[in-house]
């Protein structure tokens, strides 16, 4: 049983993305009679994990039950699916891992949520006299790593042992659904980032939209859409706080608030070539996460059985792979900083 709807998440005055100031042009495809994207959906080479304590559902590997309501998998599957993700933010943010202006010697970083440190990786690389911290739930991260960077297994969400004022720098990316008391957890932030550092959080709507009306509020992704937000914000995890995040900011006491938006369309639909690859790797990243963002977080909450969520997820996955869907989702990038 599907929960009442939900209103499309919104922030109060939307600025329009950088990567597509005006509508998005629709590929006529004129020399292809596929209708789906599956020649664009290729496997990924797997990454290796650290295997301790963990939990097995849904043909899938979670956390133990330390992770309390992190209902995200940790396998190799979703590995490949981060990395792909670091990918997009690289090619939406030209290249760059920030948008922030740090200074070009920063001492002291940290990536909150670092998934397979990939991210917190090529910071290392990039500032070699800075020491890189990376934290984590999950013990998935390489084991030979640089020397300026250090992996730790803890919840951010419990207390932290690092020093107030001690961040030059940091990042968080798509902690949405991780997190359950977001002003709590910036102001925290905010304590641990030195006078004249940067917190940059990298967030996404959970909420795929449609300008040419090929989106139906009655077709399986509305319907996958508006179960996991009902689901998220059942167990205190709302999913949907992209748009909030520059305001929780400001309260927490950040200075020079900006906000960058992004579009990112779900396939490789548009006519704009840098929007189009952008849409093939947002395809192959949506077919993963799909199971990901769901599975647990509907059985467990929602009472749906595992056959129920699964059939219902392929049905997603089929309408994502239809030429016929032209929607996107809004991507943002606050970068605070604090003098």
């Amino acid at each position: 049983m599907l929960p009442t709807p939900l209103e499309a998440p919104r922030a109060p005055s939307e600025p329009a993305p950088v990567n597509a100031p005006g509508p998005i042009v629709v590929d006529n495809f004129e020399n292809d009679t596929n209708s789906e994207f599956d020649d664009e959906l290729s496997d990924l080479t797997s990454l290796s994990s650290s295997v301790l304590e963990f939990e097995y559902e849904n043909g899938r590997r979670y956390c133990s039950n330390r992770s309390g309501n992190y209902m995200m998998p940790n396998d190799e599957e979703e590995q490949d699916r981060m990395d792909i993700t670091h990918h997009i933010w690289l090619m939406l943010m030209g290249g760059e891992l920030y948008n922030a202006p740090i200074s070009s010697s920063p001492r002291n970083i940290l990536d909150l949520g670092t998934g397979t440190g990939i991210w917190a990786m090529d910071m290392a690389e990039k500032f070699p006299n800075a020491r890189v911290v990376g934290n984590d739930i999950s013990p998935i991260q390489p084991s030979w790593v640089a020397p300026n960077i250090e992996f730790i297994v803890e919840d951010f969400e419990s207390e932290w042992l690092y020093d107030r004022n001690h961040f030059d720098f940091v990042h968080a990316r798509c902690l949405a659904g991780c997190v359950a008391d977001w002003p709590a957890f910036i102001q925290r932030i905010y304590d641990h980032v030195k006078p004249g550092g940067y917190f940059e959080s990298h967030e996404s709507a959970v909420w795929a939209q449609s300008d040419d009306g090929s989106l139906k509020e009655d077709s399986p992704l509305m319907e996958w859409q508006q179960a996991i937000n009902f689901a998220g914000a059942k167990i205190g995890r709302e999913l949907n706080i992209y748009h909030k995040l520059k305001g929780w900011m400001i309260e927490a006491g950040f200075e020079d608030v900006h906000a960058s938006v992004y579009a990112l369309p779900f396939s490789p639909w548009p006519r704009d070539p840098h929007l189009k690859a952008l849409g093939k790797y947002q395809a192959v990243q949506l077919q993963q996460a799909i199971d990901s963002y769901s599975l647990r977080l509907i059985t467990h909450v929602l009472g749906w059985s595992s056959d129920v969520a699964k059939i219902h997820n392929a049905l997603v996955k089929q309408q994502l792979r239809d030429k016929k869907l032209h929607a996107y989702v809004q991507t943002y990038s606050p970068p605070p900083s604090m003098i």
